[in-house]
């Protein structure tokens, strides 16, 4: 009888760990995509040229 308790203790177990596993992954592909969409939402947002620049060509020497 303790063999068949100790399989579902070592199935249980087993299972446990493979949910933690399951739910760390999604954490982090979930950090992963944040991260990836404040990277592009920050490229596509880019600043203008200073003040002057790229308006008028000065010819003076």
């Amino acid at each position: 009888m303790t063999a068949i308790a100790s399989q579902i203790v070592q199935t249980q177990s087993a299972a446990f760990s493979q949910q933690v596993g399951i739910a760390v992954a999604r954490q982090q592909i979930g950090a992963e995509r944040a991260v990836a969409d404040l990277v592009a939402g920050t490229a596509a947002n880019a600043s203008p040229p200073p003040p002057g620049q790229g308006q008028v060509i000065d010819r003076k020497v």
